[in-house]
């Protein structure tokens, strides 16, 4: 009878441990010896002069990891401790010459907590990701699902370049399209974030008209770096 309640005790367990829900962005776990986090994630295809492969993207975590313990612990390679998967797929864990404080390794005094970013190169079109964590003493694994804040800059030149050739196609309507095109002038938002401010449409559409799609695109893109759309939060 022991041997039978063991038997159904650790599949229990087994069956409870599978099961556990994967947690979401700025929820903490912990083994006991050491705690670790996602505070964000960020989908981006370009961070400075970096910019992503074709067909790929900068998939931008900020992580916490703690030292839980009494003493010292050695200097560990973290970016071992996680697997990400994008859509099912795997994502490689990519070093960006031009971001600052990538937390790939580094030891951590008693109790002493350091945050960082590790990057992934994922699909351009991913859309659902599960980082596992494996604590490195225990061993024990925790999975977080999460849809990342999507700040790819084509993303938003496409949007922004849409908008402004429909503003464009408006204004040559004959006789009515500049009555039109002030009626109806608004800022341009994407995803709830205002790209380019009413005010400044005007003047944008003034700088793109006449150029080819590419250096339209290439406008835009500078005008939207340097009001800082782009940039990691």
């Amino acid at each position: 009878m022991k041997r039978i309640f063991l038997a159904i005790v650790i599949i229990v367990l087994g069956a409870s441990t599978a099961c556990s829900p994967a947690l979401p962005l700025g929820q903490e776990t912990s083994d006991g010896t050491h705690a670790f986090l996602i505070r964000s994630a960020q989908i981006i295809d370009r961070i400075d002069s970096d910019v992503s492969p074709e067909e790929k993207a900068y998939l931008v975590i900020k992580y916490e990891v703690e030292n839980l313990q009494s003493q010292n612990d050695s200097l560990r390679q973290w970016t071992d401790q996680m697997i990400l998967e994008a859509d099912g797929k795997s994502g490689e864990a990519t070093h960006i010459n031009s971001l600052d404080n990538q937390l790939w390794e580094t030891s951590l005094l008693p109790n002493q907590r350091k945050s960082g970013y590790i990057v992934f190169t994922v699909p351009q079109n991913a859309y659902d990701f599960r980082l596992t964590f494996t604590f490195p003493d225990s061993e024990n694994e925790v999975a977080y699902e999460f849809k990342p804040v999507d700040k790819r800059i084509k993303t938003n030149v496409d949007y922004v370049l849409a908008k402004l050739e429909q503003r464009e196609r408006t204004r040559r309507i004959p006789l009515i399209g500049g009555i039109l095109a002030a009626v109806t002038s608004s800022p341009v938002r994407y995803l709830g974030t205002i790209l380019v401010p009413e005010d400044e449409v005007p003047d944008l559409l003034e700088q793109t008209t006449g150029l080819s799609e590419k250096a339209k695109r290439a406008v835009i893109e500078d005008y939207l770096l340097a009001r800082g759309h782009f940039h990691l939060e």
